[in-house]
């Protein structure tokens, strides 16, 4: 009977978990209600799919638990089959009435699970490991031993890799890392150089200018190709630091969500993850989830070693807080509420600072590449009737100049200046 209870145990654990998605559907909809006057929340909460694509992932993945559960009433009913257990006795009889008042299940949720209904299968990213890239054993097999060398004698010129590194999410060692920028830089000088020497040899000149020319080149590409390895890292973290604060607010409210739920902390962190809404974020949760799956880490100690290494502070300020908020046995849901509410207050007001400073913007186009190009085609078309030059320049070659390239340049680059500065939704 004890696999009987186990699996009475695990049917229970399984409403608990419906009753959870069904609390979080009920506040998805509250938080798109309240969004629907304003777009940009109303977008960053439906993250790119409609209100009824994201309904309906909550309703297949509660109609999957629902038949779970009913592969599990079937599995109990089938032990109590007279037919199938002709031997039944009055304990029998009574741990299956026992099993049924505690399950406490009204007849029309009982007629809902038995339903038998197609759904679509809700896929939970699997715990993975790292892995070695092959271009990365091949970069160890010639310049390991040169790296440990290089590294240990100038630790502090390779101390800002190993620091990005950690928080890039790159997935290299950084002894590898280094390795790999060693090895590019050969091969670019080397491939550079046969290029570069058979270019200048077509074209006719001396052996010897052809060799001075194509090793100086190939020399400038290689210490161009080692810095950008070296500061890509570096970029790497800076993108998913804005990734990272663009998810955040939004990650926080769902958290808080479920959390007023009555879940585990750690089955927060699982439907955050199994959720697929929060790209940004999803490297640092996942991190959270293999740490305690598959490395045996408690929570806390996982949340602290995110913590650190995260490249947004204010997410690592999360983590230690709810870290503190289990240890000393705070009530999290209250935490999570408060962090929530700050957050979408910072977010809101980092939207209205920008749509004021657009009208800033707006007044330097209007005098920059409207007004000013007015005025300076009406003092080209004075000078232009008194038959002067600017610059021993004239007049129609400075029109064409300005209407065709220096004015669509500036526009694309005030363009592109927009796009830079303006919050990522």
């Amino acid at each position: 009977m004890s696999e009987l209870k186990e699996k009475v145990k695990k049917n229970l654990s399984l409403i608990e978990e419906i009753e959870i998605y069904k609390n979080y559907k009920i506040n998805f909809l509250d938080s798109v209600k309240k969004a629907k006057g304003n777009k940009v929340l109303l977008k960053n909460i439906l993250k790119g799919k409609t209100e009824k694509e994201q309904i309906d992932f909550y309703d297949n993945y509660i109609d999957q638990l629902l038949n779970q559960i009913e592969t599990l009433n079937q599995e109990i009913i089938d032990s109590f089959d007279v037919k199938k257990n002709a031997a039944i006795d009055k304990k029998s009889k009574l741990e299956k009435e026992t099993y049924l008042k505690e399950l406490n299940l009204e007849k029309d949720y009982l007629k809902k699970i038995t339903k038998t209904k197609k759904i679509k299968e809700i896929k939970i990213p699997d715990y993975t490991i790292y892995e070695a890239s092959r271009y990365g054993k091949i970069s160890n097999l010639f310049f390991e031993n040169f790296t440990l060398k290089i590294t240990k004698k100038y630790p502090k010129y390779f101390e800002n890799i190993y620091i990005s590194l950690r928080s890039s999410d790159i997935k290299v060692l950084s002894k590898t890392y280094v390795s790999m920028i060693f090895m590019s830089t050969l091969l670019s000088t080397i491939i550079s150089f046969i290029f570069l020497f058979i270019l200048f040899f077509l074209r006719g000149s001396s052996l010897t200018n052809i060799f001075i020319r194509s090793i100086g080149l190939s020399i400038l590409i290689g210490v161009l190709t080692f810095f950008v390895f070296y500061m890509y890292p570096s970029t790497v973290v800076s993108s998913r630091r804005t990734a990272i604060k663009n998810d955040l607010p939004f990650m926080i409210i769902h958290m808080s969500a479920v959390a007023g739920s009555g879940a585990q902390p750690i089955v927060m962190f699982n439907l955050i993850l199994s959720s697929g809404e929060y790209k940004g974020i999803e490297s640092e949760v996942k991190k959270i989830v293999n740490y305690v799956n598959l490395f045996g880490y408690d929570l806390s100690t996982a949340l602290k070693t995110v913590a650190i290494t995260t490249p947004l502070k204010e997410f690592g300020e999360l983590l230690n807080g709810i870290v503190a908020t289990i240890e000393s046995g705070g009530n999290l849901k209250s935490y999570l509420k408060e962090k929530a509410d700050d957050a979408m207050l910072t977010y809101k007001l980092e939207r209205e600072k920008y749509v004021e400073m657009l009208s800033t913007y707006s007044d330097m186009y209007t005098a920059i590449l409207i007004a000013a190009p007015l005025l300076f085609m009406v003092t080209l078309a004075i000078i232009n009737s008194l038959g002067g030059k600017i610059g021993g320049l004239s007049v129609q070659t400075l029109s064409t100049m300005g209407t065709y390239f220096v004015i669509p340049f500036l526009n694309a680059a005030f363009i592109l200046f927009l796009n830079i500065v303006q919050p990522k939704t």
